[in-house]
């Protein structure tokens, strides 16, 4: 007969211990296993021989590091001689200027240089003295004379109005010249090669012709396009030429009216969102500012009398609103007898109230009493409370603004 199998104690703490021991075989395995990968390669990489192109010298990498800090050093003290010489060059440019960075120093220096600036200054006038003395002597001296005709020098007017002398063999080239800057000359009304009578006679002619279209003309108000004639004046941006005719003048004084009231009405309306902005920017103003004073009422009343943004422009005073006073009279009961209680409608034919009765409704309504006073105080406590950690809350974010901006 088998003997009953006595039963094992499996507690928590030994399957935790079962549990560490076989993740801690798990994790020697595993590091046996790649200690063996990792021997193999290197083996292998042992065993191979290495490329005569991928074989380097010995101490070429010192080298090349050594050389990197060289050069990084080079360029370095390089940045700096350039940077220096910059000052030098910066400061000896207004030194030469006359600008001197502490005048008490001037003497320290090996160079002169107020008496430099001064002969730089004499060395310009004589140098401009000197070229002016030749041009002079140059202009002065008598022109040699001309080999053949056509080496002659002539004078002669160009379109700008100015004297020029020149060769003449060169004369031709130049008055195309003039002639191509002149370019091509717009046909004047007035006959240039006319005589001053026959001029005046044209205009003679002219006059007439306006005077008979006058006179054809119905009889009407006179503009100032009616007697202007050729007058060569000018007059200006603001000035329009209205035509003669009285309809077309019509019509163009209608198209100036038209555009007027355009700009008029354009006006009226940029002007009225102007206003409109303003409106709603004060608006916003206004609310930001009930807003901060709430915030700080619920913060015990600091700050209640700062103010967010500009200032608002002064209004008109609204019309004080008129309260009107309830006045309360006290009227007495006329459908009762002095010293006998009124009894209400709906308790007429009741029986009338005991002493139990009059205590327990005594007692109901002290009750009522207490109890409408514990709900007062609970709501208090708990706005009292939401106050508080509104306040707390305001605080932090505060502080934490703080840090960040000094931060």
């Amino acid at each position: 007969m088998d003997k009953k199998k006595k039963p094992f104690a499996v507690t928590a703490s030994s399957l935790v211990d079962l549990k560490a021991e076989l993740y801690r075989k798990q994790e020697q395995f595993k590091q046996e296993k790649l200690g063996h990968e990792h021997s193999g390669a290197g083996l292998k990489s042992k065993i191979k021989k290495p490329n005569v192109w991928t074989k380097q010298n010995a101490g070429v990498s010192a080298r090349a590091e050594k050389d990197a800090e060289q050069l990084a050093e080079e360029q370095n003290s390089l940045d700096t001689s350039k940077r220096k010489l910059e000052e030098k060059a910066k400061l000896y440019e207004q030194m030469t200027k006359g600008d001197f960075p502490d005048e008490e120093t001037e003497g320290l220096f090996l160079v002169d240089f107020t008496q430099k600036i001064i002969d730089q200054k004499r060395e310009m006038h004589a140098q401009k003295k000197t070229e002016r003395d030749d041009e002079e002597r140059h202009n002065s001296s008598p022109v040699p004379p001309p080999q053949n005709s056509e080496e002659e020098w002539v004078d002669y007017v160009d379109a700008l109005g100015r004297s020029r002398r020149c060769m003449k063999k060169d004369l031709p080239g130049f008055k195309k010249m003039d002639q191509d800057l002149q370019g091509k000359e717009k046909a004047s009304a007035d006959k240039t090669l006319l005589s001053e009578d026959m001029r005046r006679e044209l205009q003679r002619q002219e006059w007439e012709r306006e005077e008979e279209e006058a006179m054809k003309r119905p009889v009407g108000p006179l503009h100032y396009e009616d007697i202007r004639g050729q007058e060569a004046r000018d007059l200006g941006v603001g000035y329009f030429a209205f035509a003669q005719d009285e309809e077309q003048r019509r019509k163009q004084r209608d198209t100036l009216d038209m555009l007027r009231d355009q700009t008029t009405d354009q006006r009226t309306k940029r002007e009225q969102l102007k206003d409109k902005r303003q409106a709603i920017l004060r608006a916003r103003l206004t609310k930001v500012r009930q807003r901060k004073m709430k915030k700080a009422k619920l913060d015990g009343g600091e700050d209640e009398g700062e103010i967010i943004g500009p200032a608002l422009p002064p209004e008109d005073s609204p019309e004080v609103s008129t309260v009107k006073k309830v006045v309360v009279e006290i009227q007495e009961r006329k459908d009762t007898k002095p010293g006998v209680p009124h009894v209400r409608e709906w308790d007429r034919g009741k029986a009338p109230p005991t002493l139990h009765t009059d205590m327990h409704t005594s007692a109901s309504r002290k009750g009522a009493w207490i109890l409408l006073k514990l709900t007062a105080k609970k709501h208090y406590n708990l706005i009292k409370s939401t106050a508080l950690i509104h306040r707390y809350v305001y605080t932090c974010t505060a502080r934490s603004i703080d840090q960040k901006r000094f931060s």
